[in-house]
């Protein structure tokens, strides 16, 4: 998972797009990065390690805005899929000699190393340097037209991505997968603006905006907004951990309110996984809502009685060198609502455990007579290769363990109950969508956990 944004118009470039990353920065704390060229094709890119504010600082981008009259910029932030974490490679990437183009993507090309050889690139540096090359140099063979390069791209990656590439040309593309695993939108007046979420749109463009199709190419020369498909046809499977965990509850993503959403995964969760207590407790943020339906539908009273730091981030996409300490000081507990009370402690889902463990033995410390958790998901049982930091199958709590008691029991929790398949598939209301790390069935004919393990890796 990572943020992505664009801006073509008479605006600020380079505020604009600053402005939209920081309303993405909940999908990457890793790296940050911006690209802009010229109406010359002059391509300028700042980036490095950090938060927006730590690298797209006030004189950075003044001196970016001192060589020469900015067309269009893109932007990125970062949460690593591949390549590492602390050493892994901001965005966005460059490549070309002359003609050059700049991307910015999220997603992961599961083949990657398999793509790196058949180019003959000697050292991958990792998928997002593969897939700009890969680009780039289709594009030399549809003669410059990166467009077509993008409708050819997949017969050649396995995997997702969303992305936004910016030519010297110049001209800006944007482009999603034909599966349509992470979301990109865009509004379009007489300037272009993109972002991976509605959300970001609403607060910087407005609200007239309109997401990117499964499949769909969009180029941006300044005059004429096109359009076009990709070559390949198969059936759309948005990643359903979006609506779970990623994206801010204010986005819209395949029509589907994420708000909504999670309110109705704590209605079915509550239906499946009922317990007799006395008080609600949300883990913030992202299981606030889920926590809000529970309580619609248990009758149980919801009192937030957690406080969450959050200078801190988000723990799941924290590199893992430091994820285990974030858990254990990212939290306080708020003694008056859990002490010598019955607390059901509503999440969105576990996949290691880090921070449920930690919670739970605060939670005790404070006087909780019981802790029930209640998991808004199902169990989060096999890796992703379509961007989450899932890539091995030991990696996951539930591998680990041979069942609910004893996860429960390795927690100290008094009672364990995680959402159904089946809830959480009505919660979203969509006909189809990829649920591979709750099911091991992945949108790719011939390819199971195993297999994409392996092509992971070599």
């Amino acid at each position: 998972m990572c943020g992505i944004a664009a801006y073509v118009g008479s605006s600020d470039v380079s505020d604009i797009v600053l402005e939209l990353l920081i309303e993405l920065q909940h999908r990457g704390q890793e790296s940050a990065g911006i690209a802009l060229v010229t109406y010359q094709g002059y391509m300028n890119v700042v980036r490095g390690k950090g938060l927006v504010f730590d690298v797209l600082t006030p004189d950075t981008l003044e001196r970016l805005k001192n060589r020469g009259n900015i067309f269009a910029g893109i932007g990125h932030v970062r949460y690593s899929t591949s390549g590492g974490f602390l050493n892994s490679i901001p965005q966005p990437f460059v490549v070309g000699d002359g003609f050059k183009i700049a991307i910015a993507f999220n997603g992961t090309i599961a083949n990657y190393l398999q793509l790196a050889r058949s180019l003959g690139l000697r050292k991958a540096l990792n998928d997002t340097h593969v897939l700009a090359e890969t680009i780039y140099r289709l594009t030399k063979e549809y003669h410059g037209d990166v467009v077509e390069a993008l409708r050819e791209l997949p017969n050649y990656v396995i995997g997702s991505y969303s992305m936004v590439v910016l030519t010297t040309e110049p001209r800006l593309i944007i482009a999603r997968d034909p599966r349509g695993f992470r979301p990109l939108a865009y509004v379009f007046n007489d300037a272009l603006y993109v972002a991976s979420e509605t959300a970001a749109l609403n607060v910087v463009a407005g609200d007239v905006w309109r997401e990117v199709s499964p499949g769909e190419i969009i180029s941006f020369d300044g005059f004429s907004l096109e359009r076009s498909k990709v070559r390949a046809s198969v059936t759309p499977t948005p990643c359903i951990f979006e609506y779970v965990y990623f994206a801010r509850p204010d986005t819209v993503f395949n029509g589907v309110s994420v708000y909504e959403a999670r309110i109705r995964m704590g209605i079915e969760l509550a239906k499946t996984s009922s317990v007799v207590a006395d008080v609600v407790v949300p883990v913030p943020e992202s299981g606030r809502y889920a926590a809000m339906g529970y309580s619609r539908a248990s009758g149980i009273p919801l009192e937030e009685g957690l406080f969450v730091n959050r200078y801190l981030g988000r723990g799941f996409i924290m590199p893992p060198t430091i994820r285990r300490k974030v858990s254990e000081l990212k939290y306080g507990i708020v003694k008056r609502v859990v002490e010598d009370r019955r607390v059901v402690l509503v999440d969105d889902s576990i996949v290691r455990g880090t921070t449920m463990k930690n919670l739970i033995l605060k939670l005790r410390n404070s006087g909780a007579k019981e802790v029930h958790v209640r998991i808004a998901s199902p169990p989060f049982k096999y890796p992703c290769f379509m961007g989450i930091d899932i890539a091995s199958r030991m990696e996951l709590l539930i591998n680990r363990s041979r069942s609910i008691n004893e996860i429960a029991k390795y927690m100290g929790a008094d009672s364990l109950g995680y959402n159904t398949l089946g809830g959480l598939m009505r919660a979203v209301g969509l006909a189809s969508v990829c649920h591979a790390c709750f099911s091991g069935l992945y949108p790719f004919p011939g390819l199971n956990a195993e297999k994409l393990e392996r092509i992971f890796s070599r």
